[in-house]
């Protein structure tokens, strides 16, 4: 069977470098056998480059157009001219959608003028699902936003000699998303380093954020990662949670944590949770670093005291938990669980392979 001629549109820059799996998907699409890619990176932000862009598109003809998460997260990078000769192309498209957690009508509009024939959501929620599909009138599968590359994160040492007992690198969420738990995780172990005996590297600064392989190499320095699913816990498809708090934040400046889901969330009707499992979950597997996360679905992957050290998310347990991750035994135990599953069900590699399958058995495009 002959590879697809895909078309392969995605946006990596220096803009988004701390986020691997913008950068690694498209390396990974077009190393697949599957997909025999012509790949057009967006953030090409030269007029000549455009052009070569436009032109290399315009010229093309094939099976398949596949948009990666990185053309629409944050900010749309396909539009205009672009966009209306993307949306005049014959082959089926697909729309890797990311962070679904904001800008929800935009995305919205943004795939009605694709004419989609696929999303690609980052969970695996039916009725997250359901939502789509009732909206958009196309096929909807789940695949996880980040997938393992192994060649760049594998156990580069042995746990029992890295110099960080705890480490971890996030950003705090918006107060939108309903919750603060990477701000509580954060400052709960600061705080209580001392008492637990923890060397901790710990950091909410996006300045300390870290590229690929950067952070890779800090995974290998920590015998353990805190963490908690991404996500918000109030998913809809029109933002107007979300837009009631930012109208909120404007006109109280000092509005606190604790002050917005009392007054905006506790009775939010015609929502469902989108909570998943993220990169630093995946990528800690890969490097063997034990994980301690709150409690979660991970999205179905993740098990607890299977694959993780479970803590409560008022901290209830902290202790219990402390306990288990000096247990070398047990901690070896679930980094070894966590690192198999990781390396079986969730590398690039796999999750192309799972995509490819869609496209036969939904769309019926043979891969």
């Amino acid at each position: 069977m002959r590879p697809l001629r895909t078309l392969l549109l995605f946006a990596c820059s220096g803009e988004n470098a701390t986020f691997s799996y913008q950068q690694a998907w498209p390396r990974h699409f077009q190393a697949h056998q599957r997909f025999d890619c012509t790949a057009v990176n967006l953030s090409e932000r030269g007029v000549v480059g455009r052009a070569v862009n436009f032109a290399r598109v315009a010229a093309w003809r094939g099976d398949l157009i596949v948009i990666l998460h990185s053309v629409f997260s944050n900010s749309q990078m396909l539009g205009g001219r672009f966009l209306n000769l993307i949306a005049s192309l014959a082959p089926p498209k697909v729309f890797f959608i990311g962070n679904e957690y904001k800008l929800m009508p935009e995305k919205m509009a943004f795939c009605d003028a694709l004419r989609l024939a696929m999303l690609v959501s980052q969970s695996t929620s039916p009725d997250v699902h359901a939502l789509y599909r009732q909206r958009l009138g196309c096929a909807v599968i789940g695949i996880p936003n980040t997938g393992l590359d192994p060649s760049v994160f594998f156990p580069a040492s042995d746990p029992d000699t890295r110099p960080i007992d705890l480490g971890y690198r996030a950003d705090d969420v918006p107060l939108y998303l309903g919750h603060n738990e990477r701000r509580r995780l954060a400052e709960f172990f600061i705080e209580h380093a001392d008492r637990f005996g923890l060397r901790v590297d710990i950091s909410l600064d996006p300045a300390q954020r870290l590229r690929e392989r950067e952070w890779a190499a800090f995974l290998s320095r920590c015998r353990g990662q805190l963490g908690s699913e991404a996500g918000g816990d109030y998913f809809s498809l029109d933002d107007r949670v979300r837009t009631a708090v930012l109208g909120y934040q404007r006109e109280h400046r000092s509005v606190t944590t604790d002050e917005v889901p009392a007054r905006f969330f506790e009775d939010v009707e015609g929502t469902v949770p989108l909570r998943i499992i993220s990169g630093r979950h995946v990528e800690a597997a890969g490097t063997k670093t034990v994980q301690i996360l709150f409690e979660g679905g991970y999205d179905g992957y993740f098990s607890p005291d299977v694959h993780y050290i479970p803590l409560r998310k008022d901290f209830r347990n902290a202790d219990e938990a402390m306990a288990k991750f000096s247990d070398r035994g047990y901690c070896d135990r679930i980094a070894g669980n966590a690192y198999e599953l990781a390396t079986r069900e969730l590398t690039y590699q796999r999750l192309i392979d799972r995509f490819a399958g869609e496209l036969d058995t939904t769309l019926g495009v043979a891969a």
